[in-house]
């Protein structure tokens, strides 16, 4: 997991409130915005980074990857050793791809325009993390789909490209995120799976253990984006927490959401189950931030809570 500064472990508690600016990068003379995220972070990882203004501001620009990210602008306030102080923040949630093949990246955040415009940016450093390998022997059903089915395959593809397209301004996520199913892992997200001796690529999401029928919770606050029955997925819930960040919950058994509902974190959207291309029940979970599938696992919590049911 990637190394947190004192400011992203407060982000993880779900305490989105001003930091003091000593805990921040320090801005320059001539501009009352700060920036915070973590020096480093995984290939395949998350990571949130922090803007905060001493100045006005109604929204914040993110620049990461040759992309554009813009967040709502919150103020806060808090008691400082002079006093009382008043900010403007927003936290943006940003994807490093498994597939990234520079050392490291800049990350910028601007606000303003024109003369009264400030920016400012600073280093991310990538690594890696050990990604295992799994061998299985399957059944040819498992691997190469029948031709008949292809034109199924590439629409199912479209109705996720066109649910991921849906952007909610709002942020409705707050970390950590729920853990959608009591059970350990089964399967790491960038496992290297290896099918009959042949390759098949990377595993883009994290398989959790639970038995036929278990509820399933949803992570985080947002807005049911997609469900139906997918040639590999199965039954499927994807949910929009706003700000380029989905969950999508593959193989259930049973969908007690419809698109369009509104969720609360640890809300009970399905059922475990082994629909779609699998051989036994259990929850596969993907995080998608800014269209990129990312580790989900940094930032469940341990256990499994319903405290938030509505």
């Amino acid at each position: 997991m990637f190394v947190l500064t004192r400011m992203l472990m407060v982000l993880l508690a779900g305490a989105f409130l001003f930091v003091p600016s000593a805990v921040l990068a320090a801005p320059s003379p001539t501009s009352a915005l700060a920036l915070d995220a973590p020096e480093s972070v995984a290939r395949g990882d998350a990571f949130p980074a922090l803007a905060v203004s001493d100045a006005p501001a109604k929204s914040f620009t993110f620049s990461w990857l040759g992309k554009t990210y813009e967040a709502r602008a919150e103020q806060v306030s808090a008691n400082t050793a002079a006093g009382a102080a008043t900010r403007w923040q927003a936290v943006m949630l940003l994807p490093v791809p498994l597939e990234e093949k520079e050392s490291a990246r800049d990350l910028a955040v601007f606000t303003g325009n024109g003369k009264d415009a400030h920016a400012v940016a600073r280093k991310i450093v990538f690594f890696d993390k050990d990604r295992p390998v799994q061998k299985l022997n399957v059944d040819k059903k498992y691997v190469d789909p029948p031709a008949a089915e292809m034109a199924r395959i590439k629409a199912d593809r479209e109705l996720v490209r066109q649910a991921l397209a849906q952007r909610l301004p709002e942020r409705f996520w707050v970390l950590p995120f729920v853990r959608p199913v009591p059970g350990d892992v089964s399967s790491l997200y960038g496992l290297k799976r290896v099918f009959n001796g042949q390759p098949r690529g990377v595993h883009k999401g994290l398989d959790l253990r639970g038995p036929q029928g278990q509820p399933v919770l949803a992570c985080a606050d947002g807005q049911v984006g997609l469900t139906g029955n997918l040639y590999f997925s199965g039954n499927v819930v994807y949910i929009n927490h706003g700000e380029g960040v989905f969950t999508a919950y593959l193989h259930l058994s049973e969908i007690l959401v419809q698109n369009g509902d509104r969720v609360r974190k640890g809300q009970v959207i399905g059922l475990v189950g082994a629909t779609g291309r699998v051989t036994g029940p259990h929850l596969h979970l993907s995080l998608l931030v800014q269209g990129e599938s990312v580790d989900p696992q940094p930032f469940l919590t341990t256990g499994n809570a319903r405290g938030n049911n509505p």
